[in-house]
Formats: structure tokens, sequence, C-alpha cells
């Protein structure tokens, strides 16, 4: 079994786990979603994401490293900073430069970077904030 197949594995039992515990929370009210509705829905993307690495006929291509240690490091100092800053107001502003830096770091252009954070960012305030009433502060 090669690497994919058992990293694939792995995110299938995870996302069964989701699925599995999702079934035991409370519905929702009405139209309202309970509970378990977004790790209901976060299992079956994992699982969904799973399936390729599973069923993959041959080979993996050779992986080639993308950063190293010194990126790796930068994306978790970035991370830890975004989480120690929670709480602090300016969600969608925090939100927007956090990712925009990250896929910087990770080899996107500026005008990508920000162009998909924005979007991102945009899509999370108004599905939580506006479409299900969440404060996001």
């Amino acid at each position: 079994m090669n690497r994919d197949r058992i990293l694939g594995a792995a995110f299938a039992l995870v996302a069964v786990g989701f699925i599995l515990g999702a079934e035991a929370l409370p519905s929702g009210l009405g139209r309202l979603p309970g509970a378990g509705f977004f790790p209901f829905w976060i299992g079956a993307a994992m699982l969904a994401l799973a399936a390729p690495l599973l069923f993959r006929k041959g080979e993996p291509a050779a992986a080639t490293p993308v950063g190293g240690w010194a990126q790796a490091g930068m994306v978790a100092g970035l991370t830890l900073l975004y989480l120690l800053l929670w709480g602090s107001g300016l969600f969608a502003v925090r939100t927007v430069l956090f990712l925009a830096i990250l896929l910087k770091l990770l080899g996107e252009s500026w005008r990508a970077s920000v162009g998909v954070s924005a979007t991102l960012t945009a899509v999370v305030v108004a599905a939580f904030q506006y479409g299900l009433r969440v404060n996001l502060e």
C-alpha cells in the first residue's frame, strides 16, 4: 500500500467518525440546522476528498517539496498570530490579511492571494453573520 492510500484511509476514517458523531447530535428545530449539521458536511467533504487517494490507479507522481521547514515555521507562526488575535475585533480584515499572506507564503501571486482571501472571507461572513445570524467577533 502506498502513502497516498494510507493517507486516504486515515482521512476516510476521520470522515466516518465525523459523520457518525454528527448523527448522534440533536437535529435542528424547523428549518434551523442542528448541532450535527456542520460536522456531518465536513465529514462528507473529507470522505469525498479521500476517495481519489484511496482508489487511485498506479503509483503517485513524485512529490516535489514546496517549501521546507522555514516555510512551515512561517505558516505555523502566522496561524498562531491569527489565533492570538481572535476576539480583538475586525474579523473580516484580520481574516483577509491572514489568508492573503498565507497564500503568498505558499507561492501564489499577491493579486490571486488578495482576490481569493477577500472572496472566501466575504462568503464566510455572509453565511455566518447574515445567514445563520452567528456573530464572528
